[in-house]
């Protein structure tokens, strides 16, 4: 499976996926310099790349000297109470590489999935480490026309992510997750996993020096080196692959590559849906007869949430969050409070503020304005999510930093903004998400982790048709879906049932197909039910759901929510806003297809006959 091989220049170890696809080659140089290359099906997809890392101890980029190898089968199996799959098979080959460079020690670990490859770097040594630098890259195949989805990097994470090529892109910094479509010989998506507050976030930057070569760069705020303790890991540089997209989105590598959950009784970690007052009336949540409404309003439309905002604790508020809580109770709604990461960021007040938001019955804080990717600031990402576990307060994290797969680690996490959002049709001067944004962050921020878009909304111009806007709500996955629209847009619209019943945890994610920036066309499994959403951008086009993901022999009944067109809506440049809905009769052996409007959409809601 692993082994290694001495060449007259230099050392070369070889890793290949469990079933063989994939395969990392790590070179030693006779210099003593270490660099990497990665392979699908016996053909190059990350070039020859350096690898290395600078601490204040030693420069581990040259000189370094051989010692051993330690190769080790990965098989194990977990669940999670949200995201797109419960149910996860991990299983990875790992090769950990032990050099030494003087007196000091270099551990780089490399796993190989079936649809990723990751490697860290680990110091075993004991006691006070900075880290300098960590000049890693990734480098593109120079003979093939390679398509990147990349978004230019903010601190919050509030940005599209555009369609360019390596050649074409001069910012000084790039966000991770990045998408390549690397000639017609498979895709990648470039992210992290495992990020904690032993070390800040990364970005990438293009080389000036080489061509086609990614470098990673610390948070553009992370003003000093990264300072901890050894024995230290740094996290996990990871990049998904695969011939087609689907595996892609369909990939659970980064959180195979967090630890394992340290919660044992989950029963309050509850995934669900929230009514959220402060899109459609942001005055809202400082007025408690406003809260009550939208109370009752996620007790009829059988949500598990109502969201109080930005304001609840002002002055002028009327709001009684103890008040609002009790009478939630009765319609069996639970409450969530927004809070600035400033009133949380030092530990005595965070645990005052949550142990009191606690023992009035709060269920969820959302933690708002982080704005940075600094090792300070993950730091208090992980003081925040753990005295919200030690007081059972599920948390979403806003003006945030990407997820790195900590959902798996910290299940109370349940989501996180860190995406171009709703909010911004909001201010009717802002250009908000568009249907080409909705058609490219399946590829790409939604694989690493639930995103809180706030999706379905009705009521501003989006851009967009109402069924388009209904589809977000299978498309986008968020363990807490904050739907952001008011009362009265979603009792006038006929998607009304479809919100009803739409839940927000997944037993099972499929892509069936689509293309970054033009369309997507997804189904989720909830139990025996399953979900699709298609959405597409620009002209319209026919969705084609191939049903063959259904059980044999069995007979479902597809509800059916779909735009209403007419004779000129084959060229005239207009959104759908209505919505009709029809049932059919199917079995796995069918197909639907679905007519997109200009950017348009379609849900499927499908049900075994029997229920």
């Amino acid at each position: 499976m692993n082994e290694a091989v001495q060449s007259i220049r230099k050392q070369i170890w070889h890793l290949s996926s469990p079933d063989g696809r994939l395969q990392v080659n790590v070179m030693l140089s006779d210099q003593g310099s270490l660099s990497y290359q990665v392979e699908i099906n016996g053909t190059e997809l990350i070039a020859t790349s350096p690898l290395g890392i600078i601490t204040d101890r030693m420069a581990f980029t040259e000189g370094l000297e051989f010692i051993g190898i330690a190769s080790t089968e990965i098989n194990e199996s977990y669940s999670m109470p949200h995201g797109k799959m419960k149910h996860c098979v991990h299983q990875a080959n790992e090769m950990a590489l032990h050099f030494t460079k003087r007196t000091h020690a270099l551990q780089v670990f490399f796993r190989a999935y079936d649809d990723a490859i990751a490697f860290r770097y680990q110091m075993p040594e004991e006691g006070y480490l900075q880290i300098l630098s960590e000049p890693t890259g990734f480098a593109l195949p120079q003979d093939r026309l390679i398509n990147v989805w990349a978004q230019k990097f903010m601190e919050c994470y509030e940005r599209t992510y555009d369609h360019s090529m390596l050649e074409l892109m001069e910012e000084d910094g790039y966000a991770m997750p990045m998408l390549f479509q690397i000639g017609n010989d498979g895709w990648m998506l470039l992210s992290e996993a495992g990020v904690y507050g032993s070390y800040c976030a990364s970005h990438l930057k293009v080389s000036k020096k080489h061509p086609r070569l990614l470098e990673l760069a610390f948070a553009p705020d992370q003003e000093g080196p990264n300072v901890t303790e050894g024995p230290f890991a740094t996290p996990w540089r990871v990049a998904i692959i695969g011939d087609e997209l689907s595996t892609i989105v369909e990939s659970m590598a980064v959180f195979h590559l967090n630890p394992p959950s340290v919660i044992e009784d989950m029963s309050w970690i509850r995934p669900g849906r929230s009514a959220w007052s402060w899109y459609s009336d942001s005055a809202s949540c400082r007025d408690q007869e406003k809260q009550l409404r939208f109370i009752d309003f996620a007790a009829n439309m059988g949500w598990e949430y109502s969201l109080v905002d930005g304001g609840w604790d002002r002055e002028e508020s009327t709001v009684n969050v103890p008040e609002l809580i009790e009478y939630a109770e009765t319609k069996g709604v639970g409450i969530w409070l927004w809070s600035h990461f400033k009133g949380l960021k030092e530990e005595e007040m965070c645990r005052s503020k949550m142990r009191l938001w606690s023992s009035w019955g709060v269920k969820g804080v959302k933690v708002d304005f982080f704005d940075s990717d600094s090792q300070e600031r993950i730091q208090v990402y992980d003081r925040i999510a753990e005295v919200a576990l030690e007081n059972q307060l599920m948390i979403n994290y806003h003006g945030a930093t990407k997820p790195s797969g900590e959902q798996r680690r910290w299940p109370h996490v349940m989501t996180r903004e860190g995406i171009f959002g709703a909010e911004y049709w909001k201010n009717p001067l802002n250009e908000g998400p568009n249907a080409v944004h909705n058609c490219t962050v399946p590829f790409t921020r939604n694989v690493v982790g639930s995103m809180d878009y706030t999706p379905v909304t009705f009521t501003n111009l989006t851009r967009t048709g109402h069924c388009h806007q209904l589809a977000l709500a299978v498309l986008f996955e968020s363990a807490v879906q904050n739907f952001a629209d008011s009362i009265e847009a979603y009792e006038q619209s006929a998607g009304k049932p479809f919100l009803q019943q739409v839940p927000t945890t997944w037993d099972q994610t499929l892509l069936l197909e689509g293309f970054p920036g033009r369309y997507v066309t997804m189904a989720r499994r909830s139990g025996s039910d399953w979900f699709v959403g298609a959405i597409c951008a620009a002209s319209g086009r026919t969705a084609c759901v191939n049903l063959d993901f259904l059980e044999d022999g069995v007979v479902y009944i597809a509800e059916i929510y779909e735009e209403v067109f007419d004779k000129l809506d084959h060229y005239r440049f207009k959104h759908a806003t209505e919505i009709t809905i029809r049932h059919e009769t199917v079995t796995k052996k069918d197909s639907l297809l679905m007519k997109l409007r200009v950017n348009g959409g379609s849900v499927i809601r499908i049900v075994k006959a029997s229920n």
